[in-house]
C-alpha cells in the first residue's frame, strides 16, 4: 500500500501560475501548502522560465506606470510616449483579437482585475522594470498595454516567487508527476504523486491545477492543432506535455478555448526544441524574431504570403508562427535592407541567424531561393509601397501597399538600400489555447457547468483563448485567476 500524506492546499506546477496560487492560498490562511513540479529542480517554472513575462494591463497613463518604477529619472520618463490604455482599450483588445469568441464574463473579470494583479505582486516584492521601446525623435513609443515586466524577465520573476514562497513556508516538490486525482468530479480530495522513490497519495481540501497546456506533446499537437503540428519547435517548457489536462476532462471537467489554436511565434530556424533560453537582459525569448512589420517575409518559394504590417507585433506574433509553419518545409524568410535593421528594438536579433549580401540576387543564392522570383518579389514589393504617406514606425501609420496580394498595412518602406539582410524562421509554440472551463472563482467546472467541488485551475491548462491573443496576456491572467484560485481554496472547509 502506498503512503499517504496531508496538507491544506496542492498546487500541481511550479511556474509563475502556481507560485501566485500558492503565495494567495498561504496568505488567505492556508496552513501547508504544497506545490508539485514534474519537472527537475534545475528546470522548474514551466513556460514562464523561458519568457520575458511581460504584463498587459488597464492603467491611466506614464504617471501610473512611474508608480511602479520608482527609480526611472524624471528625464527619462519625459521621454516616454505613454497614453492610458483604458479597461475599454484592453477589453476591446481581447474581443477583437480572438474574434469575440472568449467569454465575455472571463474577459471582464481580467480586465476589471488585471491592475489589482500587478498591485498585489508589487505588494508582495515582485520588481518591474520597462518593456522595450521604438525611440523616434527623442520619444520612446510602447506597446500600448504592455509596458512593464519583472526585473530579469521570467526566471527573475520565478526566482523572486521562490524566495517569497519559501519565506511563507511554501515547499516545492520537484522530480513530483501527478498521477492521478482522489475522488472525482462529485469532489476532489487531492492527488497522487509519482517520485523516484515510488508512488503516494497527498490529500487536501482543494487542488489547485497550474499545470500548463499540451504544447510540448508531438502528439497532442498532431491530435489537436492541424496538420504540420507535430513539427513546431517548442520555444517553452518541454514539460507541458497535457498529462493532466487530460486526467481532467476525463474525470468530467468540461473543455473551453480554442484546441486548434496556440500560441505560434516566428523563431530562429536554427533553434533547438524545447527549453530555449531567454536572452541575456531578459528581455524575451533568445529565439524571438518579431521585427518583421519593418520588412517582407517569403516562403522558400520566394514569395510574400501575410500582411506583415497588420498591426503592432503584440496583436500578431501569436500567429504569424502558424503562417510559416503552412508555408513549404515550415521555413521563411524575413528580408530587411539597410535602413529598416536600423529600427529593431535593442538586443532582438542578437545572435540570430542571419545572411547578407550586397543585392537581392546574391542573397537568393545565399539562402537557397531562385533569384529571378526573389527580385520580382522585391520590385513589386517595392512598386506597390504608398510614398505619399509618411512612415511612423512607434505608431499605426497606414503607410500601406497598393495593388499587390497579399497587402501589407502599414510600415510598407522599400526595401532598397544595401546591404540586405535574411533571417531564416520557423514556427515555435509557446503555449495551447484549449484547456477546462473555470468560473470567476477559479472553479473547474464539469460539462454540466457545475463546480467541481475542491478543483481549481489557472494558467495554461485553462481555456481562454481563440484564434490569437493580445501579447503578454497571458501573465495577467495567471495572477488574475490564480488570486482568486488561492483565496477561494483556503476558505474552502475539506
Amino acid at each position: 500500500m502506498s503512503r499517504k500524506e496531508k496538507c491544506d492546499i496542492v498546487v500541481i506546477g511550479g511556474g509563475s501560475a502556481a507560485h501566485e496560487a500558492a503565495v494567495a492560498a498561504r496568505e488567505a490562511g492556508a496552513e501547508r501548502v504544497i506545490m508539485l513540479e514534474k519537472a527537475p529542480k534545475s528546470e522548474f517554472g514551466g513556460n514562464a522560465r523561458y519568457s520575458h513575462t511581460g504584463f498587459r494591463f488597464a492603467y491611466d497613463g506614464g504617471k501610473e506606470i512611474r508608480e511602479f518604477l520608482p527609480d526611472v529619472s524624471a528625464a527619462e520618463f519625459e521621454s516616454w510616449y505613454m497614453p492610458p490604455y483604458t479597461r475599454a482599450n484592453f477589453l476591446a483588445d481581447l474581443m477583437r483579437v480572438t474574434e469575440r469568441r472568449i467569454d465575455p464574463e472571463l474577459a471582464n473579470f481580467i480586465v476589471d482585475n488585471s491592475n489589482a494583479g500587478v498591485r498585489w505582486m508589487i505588494e508582495k516584492g515582485i520588481r518591474f522594470e520597462r518593456e522595450k521601446s521604438v525611440i523616434v525623435g527623442g520619444k520612446n513609443y510602447f506597446e500600448p498595454g504592455a509596458v512593464i515586466m519583472p526585473v530579469g524577465g521570467g526566471l527573475g520573476q520565478l526566482l523572486a516567487w521562490r524566495e517569497i514562497a519559501d519565506s511563507m513556508g511554501i515547499e516545492l516538490r520537484c522530480d513530483s508527476k501527478v498521477t492521478g486525482f482522489l475522488g472525482s468530479e462529485h469532489c476532489v480530495e487531492g492527488v497522487r504523486v509519482l517520485t523516484a522513490e515510488g508512488e503516494y497519495d497527498l490529500t487536501a481540501r482543494a487542488v489547485i491545477c497550474c499545470s500548463g497546456g499540451f504544447q510540448a506533446s508531438a502528439e497532442m499537437r498532431a491530435r489537436y492543432l492541424g496538420p504540420g503540428a507535430d513539427f513546431m519547435r517548442v520555444r517553452g517548457s518541454k514539460h507541458n506535455t497535457g498529462e493532466v489536462l487530460q486526467m481532467l476532462i476525463a474525470m468530467g471537467a468540461k473543455t473551453a478555448g480554442h484546441w486548434q489554436g496556440a500560441h505560434e511565434t516566428p523563431i530562429d530556424a536554427a533553434s533547438p526544441d524545447g527549453a530555449i533560453p531567454l536572452r541575456d537582459d531578459g528581455h524575451g525569448n533568445s529565439a524571438n524574431r518579431y521585427e518583421y512589420k519593418f520588412g517582407v517575409t517569403v516562403n522558400t518559394l520566394g514569395q510574400r504570403f501575410y500582411d506583415e504590417g497588420e498591426n503592432k507585433h503584440s496583436y500578431t506574433y501569436a500567429k504569424t508562427g502558424r503562417a510559416v509553419l503552412a508555408q513549404p518545409g515550415a521555413l521563411a524568410h524575413q528580408i530587411f535592407d539597410a535602413t529598416t535593421v536600423k529600427l529593431f528594438r535593442e538586443g532582438n536579433y542578437a545572435g540570430a541567424t542571419m545572411h547578407e549580401a550586397d543585392t537581392i540576387r546574391e542573397l537568393a543564392k545565399l539562402i537557397g531561393l531562385n533569384p529571378d522570383v526573389l527580385a520580382h518579389t522585391i520590385d513589386e514589393y517595392n512598386a506597390a509601397c504608398d510614398e505619399s504617406v509618411p512612415f511612423d514606425p512607434g505608431n499605426l501609420d497606414g503607410k500601406s501597399t497598393k495593388g499587390i496580394t497579399p497587402k501589407k498595412s502599414n510600415w510598407a518602406v522599400k526595401i532598397e538600400k544595401s546591404p540586405f539582410r535574411a533571417y531564416p524562421v520557423t514556427c515555435g509554440v509557446t503555449f495551447t489555447f484549449g484547456g477546462v472551463k473555470i468560473n470567476t472563482r477559479a472553479q473547474v467546472l464539469n460539462v454540466a457547468d457545475k463546480p467541481i467541488p475542491g478543483l481549481y485551475a489557472s494558467g495554461d491548462v485553462i481555456g481562454l483563448f481563440f484564434h490569437n491573443y493580445p501579447g503578454n496576456t497571458g501573465q495577467t491572467r495567471n495572477v488574475v485567476f490564480s488570486r482568486i484560485a488561492g483565496r477561494e481554496a483556503a476558505a474552502r472547509n475539506g
